[in-house]
């Protein structure tokens, strides 16, 4: 749990810190949008106008130097009738001081989008676009329910009138710039563009105009019309729900792995009772069961009114039992999960080399440490290590005349070493090939577990049978 829990808390963190560098450096890039108003306003026959602005821009000045960008839907109501068009002015005015110096709209007299009250012009307007195209449509006026933009810079020269552009009606979708637009809809000239007020104006015939949509910026791009999944929020949210969705799956494969584990775990933990379950049957039913006939069978023997033939039969049953007691010692010993360790190994082999030599002339010689390391040793490895040993203890006592057997076991680096040697006769390792099975039985078993086997003999000098198993093997059940 505590594992898990530094986890979640390094996804958590890690998530803000790609949050934060998303907001930050993964960004499209855009200008400083210095004033906005997205709402719609209705403007009607007002005269002067009042301030839409209210400080939010700093005031520009005869002595202001920089570029801005305006950038200003329009929908007039009622102003599309040619014969009244020159009874109205309409527009967004930049007013210093209370006198208006620069409005973008529709001027009075000049039936198309003006400039208005530009001093320097002439007749006082410069018409944007107001040069009569062909019939049958002779002059250019809006329509109403027909919204349309109007963008303009104002590049600002201290000591020197403002330098004007005018788009009507430019292209604003995303990668328009203003070096792109078309050149029909340009507009270009100068004057004085101070203020510290903007006002909206209707003044004359019709139902007035409605503004929407206004922006101030430093840049074409901050005039663009952005889609939802264009604006940097949309890219921040994104690349939060995809931060999520990685961070999300992270864990659902960590959780998975985790429950394998612990479904493995729990399997290991099943198959363990039941071998403990499996060795305490066999103890208690086959072999009180196998205790009982030899027990009867050595009653038997002592009765003297049994004859020969009885004899020799009973004889029989009592090694018979004995036989099979010591091999179903050798199996609960096996599939125990309590003998999984070197220490369990090491006086199993002890006590089975004790007993197979206690019945012999030979003597035993055990180099065994009382003292071993706590090293898990799988049931596997266990029975294969056990059967390899008993080969070469078999082996020594019926085949090499021995007077003395030796069993060595120690720990050396990262492997487990153990060795059965004895003073006999020794023989050939040539010959010895494709005679009997053991030697070869011996090989394989070590392999299937990952050690190895040295066998050290010459005739007449005994032999010397040396096994070795690495420790990362003899951890884990192959």
């Amino acid at each position: 749990m505590r594992r898990t829990e530094r986890v979640n808390q390094s996804y958590a963190l890690l998530l803000s810190l790609l949050t934060a560098a998303l907001l930050v450096f993964g960004l499209p890039a855009q200008g400083a949008i210095l004033w906005s108003q997205s709402g719609t306003v209705l403007v009607c026959d007002n005269g002067a106008g009042a301030d839409i602005l209210h400080g939010a821009i700093q005031p520009q000045t005869k002595n202001s130097s920089g570029t801005l960008y305006f950038r200003i839907m329009v929908d007039p109501i009622a102003d599309t009738a040619a014969k009244v068009i020159n009874e109205f002015e309409a527009g967004f005015m930049l007013v210093a001081n209370g006198q208006e110096h620069l409005g973008i709209g529709n001027a009075r007299g000049a039936m198309a989008y003006s400039a208005l009250h530009v001093p320097k012009a002439p007749k006082g307007f410069q018409d944007l676009n107001s040069r009569a195209p062909e019939p049958p449509f002779p002059y250019e006026y809006m329509r109403g329910g027909t919204p349309r933009y109007i963008a303009f810079k104002v590049e600002y020269v201290p000591n020197q009138d403002a330098r004007v552009t005018v788009w009507l009606n430019p292209d604003l979708s995303a990668g328009a710039t203003e070096f792109n637009q078309p050149t029909n809809i340009v507009v270009r000239f100068e004057t004085d563009a101070t203020f510290d007020e903007f006002r909206l104006v209707h003044r004359g015939y019709g139902g007035g105009w409605k503004f929407g949509q206004m922006v101030v910026g430093t840049s074409f791009e901050d005039l663009l019309l952005r889609h939802f999944w264009q604006e940097w929020w949309f890219f921040a949210v994104c690349g939060v729900v995809l931060l999520a969705a990685v961070i999300g799956g992270t864990q659902l494969l960590e959780r998975r792995r985790v429950r394998v584990k612990i479904q493995r775990l729990e399997q290991e933990r099943a198959l363990a009772t039941e071998r403990t379950r499996i060795a305490q049957d066999i103890h208690d039913e086959v072999g009180v069961s196998l205790t009982k006939i030899s027990k009867l069978s050595d009653l038997l023997e002592l009765n003297e009114k049994a004859g020969e033939a009885n004899a020799v039969t009973r004889q029989t049953i009592a090694a018979t039992a004995r036989d099979t007691i010591r091999a179903m010692d050798e199996i609960v010993w096996a599939i125990n999960p309590r003998n999984d360790t070197l220490k369990e190994m090491a006086d199993y082999l002890v006590y089975f080399t004790n007993d197979l030599l206690g019945s012999t002339a030979i003597a035993c010689k055990l180099e065994v440490p009382l003292n071993l390391p706590d090293i898990p040793v799988a049931t596997e490895v266990r029975h294969s290590v056990f059967m390899v040993v008993k080969e070469a203890l078999n082996n020594a006592v019926k085949h090499a005349a021995a007077k003395e057997i030796r069993l060595g076991l120690e720990v050396a680096g990262n492997q487990i070493l153990i060795v059965v040697a004895d003073d006999g006769i020794g023989f050939r390792l040539d010959q010895a090939a494709g005679v009997g099975n053991g030697l070869e039985n011996m090989q394989k078993r070590m392999s299937a577990i990952g050690g190895e086997v040295e066998f050290h003999t010459q005739v007449g000098q005994g032999t010397s049978v040396k096994f070795s198993i690495p420790i990362g093997k003899a951890k884990t059940n192959p």
